[in-house]
């Protein structure tokens, strides 16, 4: 018996992680909370899912035509050595990464608070319906949580090293890099790492090296990537806050205003009483850099760093108001983080339940409907299939087919457009996307070339009709195209109401 228990002592003791881990992933895949469709996918991350499989088959892709993915595409290298076109080994992959980025946060809070706070902070994180539905789509909130937790470690490692140039110099670099080109966002790391070397220097030879590093690959990464091509500037923070406790972000549900109003103050609580220490920490400065700087381009991504600090720093806010409240039982010291633990796991079970729900009716948002019926219409090999979508990564991989972007519509006549989709036959695109205002005005003018196959609430699938054979085909076409030009151009269809 004694045995018996040593071995359980063992095991609990070092390898309590692997438990964890095992528990919560059979957790996930179990009850069906991941979806394993090649729906709800993140656009960059589908652009580097593709670029990975590519190069790993050795297959031309248009997928490079759309310029340099953001550098996920790193973290992908081993899905297309092994398991190159599975949605399946991605998503179990990105869980891996997830758990991970986890552990690095318990890490920090452990040994900056205290070990209690961190365990209920990263337990309620787990769960965290945002956190699942970041999972799902492979999105990019948890990869930049991988990159801040593993920025610490690089950090003190090149400043124990002490070397100016070494290998972790470039490192350091390269991880910079990484993490701003995956959102703006990641600009909080160089931003965070100048600060804290401008605070505490160790040498100043290292230090300088060290800034005129960042100066360089700061400058170089934003001129090679071309900003951020994926990332919506300007989105309602608050809006995102909101769908924290979704089922499926954009699916189904309403934005519940009374959970982002409650998530904003505890946020602002949390950067007010946690300021100087967010400052004197590199992880904290990036967390905090990270939160101001995404305020531009507050998305799901966005919040999920937010939520992040709120449940890590704010659990110990919480546990030590309580404490305060003096000795006693357990409810006495406990009472109130005890009740707050149950009304948050409470709320995410729930949601999370609801979620499973929504996948076992293929519950998807209404781009990914456009993207199904398009992928359904290309399961014949041999029907001339080319596509040019608003989504051309999410599109190819649901479809199997080349996909381009779309055609530029700004500046072209009627006749000049006409040619440059001649070899397209399906364009998927938003027509309520203001960006889309002059393609949606080109598509209009040439009703007798193309057709609406399907149009929903977020998007509309529009087929290209094969023009005429011949030279009076050809002829006939450029006349109609030259009578089209001279018609006032009608103008941009409001958006219908979500249903």
């Amino acid at each position: 018996m004694k045995d018996l228990k040593s071995i359980v002592q063992i095991i609990t003791d070092r390898y309590w992680g692997f438990l964890v881990l095992l528990a919560w992933g059979a957790g996930l895949l179990g009850f069906g909370l991941i979806r394993f469709e090649p729906y709800g996918l993140d656009e960059g991350a589908a652009r580097g899912l593709i670029l990975n499989w590519s190069i790993a088959d050795g297959v031309l892709n248009p997928i490079v035509t759309l310029g340099i993915p953001d550098f996920r595409s790193f973290f992908f290298i081993p899905l297309g050595l092994y398991w190159s076109g599975s949605i399946t080994a991605a998503k179990v992959y990105t869980m891996l990464m997830a758990f991970l980025a986890v552990t690095l946060l318990y890490r920090w809070s452990a040994k900056h608070a205290d070990q209690e706070s961190a365990i209920v902070g990263c337990a309620l994180l787990l769960i965290l319906p945002l956190f699942i539905n970041q999972i799902d789509m492979i999105g990019i909130g948890v990869y930049l949580l991988l990159t801040f937790g593993v920025a610490a470690a690089i950090d003190n490692r090149y400043r124990k090293i002490r070397r100016p140039l070494g290998g972790w110099f470039f490192i350091q670099l390269f991880w910079v890099c990484i993490a701003i080109t995956m959102h703006p966002m990641g600009l909080a790391y160089p931003l965070a790492l100048a600060w804290r070397w401008h605070k505490d220097p160790i040498d100043e030879r290292q230090r300088q090296h060290l800034y005129i590093g960042l100066v360089l690959v700061v400058g170089t990464t934003l001129i090679m990537r071309g900003g951020w091509q994926t990332v919506e500037w300007l989105v309602n923070p608050l809006l995102s806050l909101s769908q924290a406790f979704q089922a499926i972000t954009g699916v189904t549900g309403s934005p519940s205003w009374f959970t982002a109003t409650l998530i904003s103050l505890a946020l602002l609580f949390v950067l007010f009483y946690d300021l100087r220490f967010l400052l004197s920490d590199l992880l904290g400065s990036i967390l905090l850099f990270a939160i101001l700087i995404g305020l531009a381009a507050g998305d799901s991504s966005w919040a999920l760093i937010a939520i992040t600090l709120v449940l890590l720093r704010g659990a110990h806010h919480l546990l030590r108001f309580n404490q305060s409240l003096g000795q006693g039982g357990l409810m006495r010291t406990r009472g109130i983080v005890i009740a707050a633990i149950f009304i948050l796991s409470t709320a995410s079970m729930v949601m999370d339940k609801n979620r499973m729900r929504a996948i076992t009716e293929v519950q998807i948002s209404q781009q990914d409907v456009l993207i199904r019926s398009l992928a359904q219409a290309a399961e014949d090999p041999d029907i001339p299939f080319q596509i040019a979508s608003q989504w051309p990564g999410r599109t190819m991989i649901a479809s199997k087919r080349h996909t381009f972007p779309l055609p530029p519509a700004e500046g072209k006549s009627s006749g000049e457009f006409l040619e440059s989709i001649s070899g397209i036959t399906h364009l998927i695109f938003d027509p309520y996307d203001p960006h889309n205002e002059a393609l949606a005005r080109q598509i209009a003018v040439l009703a007798g070339y193309t057709k609406t196959a399907e149009l929903n609430s977020d998007g509309v699938i529009v087929e290209v009709i094969p023009q005429q054979a011949g030279e009076s085909g050809k002829q006939t076409a450029e006349s109609d195209v030259t009578a089209a030009d001279d018609k006032p151009s009608p103008p941009p269809a409001e958006k219908q109401p979500s249903s």
